[in-house]
């Protein structure tokens, strides 16, 4: 019997973000079929609050936010056990969020609920492991990837996350 634990990847919008940049210079159609694979297989999943930051109820739209209006199922609401966690995280980092803005901020939701995850056990026990991902400096002290290790959630790079899935952009000359 495999012992290895399915990852599940929880990404932070700057993950969806930088995927999108890279999109507007590299036109690469098929990431955004493969972010579809992810979320179809259950292998991708993210928060109510990430979704929220895109505002894909404006006006005037851009890519992402169009392409994300359609994937809602796949941000995860928040639960009583998040909001638990939820303070907990702010409690040790309270620079995580800018206390100024008025709208809720995704960082603490999303390590929340992959701390929660990683804690639900199921019939046939815990096979899967959730790891957010984002585009934060590794070294900060003060953002995810911080909180990831001082609450022993696995974190991944946005450039680990590619890696992990194998995944390559290239300029191709022709």
């Amino acid at each position: 019997m495999n012992s290895e634990k399915e990852k599940i990847y929880c990404f932070d919008a700057s993950v969806f973000i930088a995927l999108n940049r890279v999109n507007l210079y590299i036109p690469i159609p098929d990431i955004w079929n493969e972010l579809d694979k992810l979320f179809l297989s259950g292998r991708l999943i993210s928060h109510e609050y990430v979704y929220d930051e895109f505002n894909p109820g404006s006006k005037n739209p851009d890519f992402l936010a169009k392409w994300i209006k359609d994937r809602k199922r796949y941000f995860v609401g928040t639960t009583e056990k998040q909001f638990q966690l939820v303070e907990r995280i702010l409690g040790r980092f309270d620079r995580l969020i800018d206390p100024e803005k008025e709208k809720n901020q995704a960082d603490p939701w999303i390590i929340a609920l992959a701390i929660e995850k990683n804690q639900e056990v199921t019939l046939f026990g815990q096979n899967k492991e959730y790891y957010v991902i984002s585009r934060e400096k590794i070294r900060s002290s003060t953002k995810i990837p911080a909180v990831c290790r001082a609450f022993d959630v696995p974190h991944l790079s946005f450039e680990e996350f590619l890696d992990d899935n194998g995944w390559r952009f290239r300029i191709i000359k022709k």
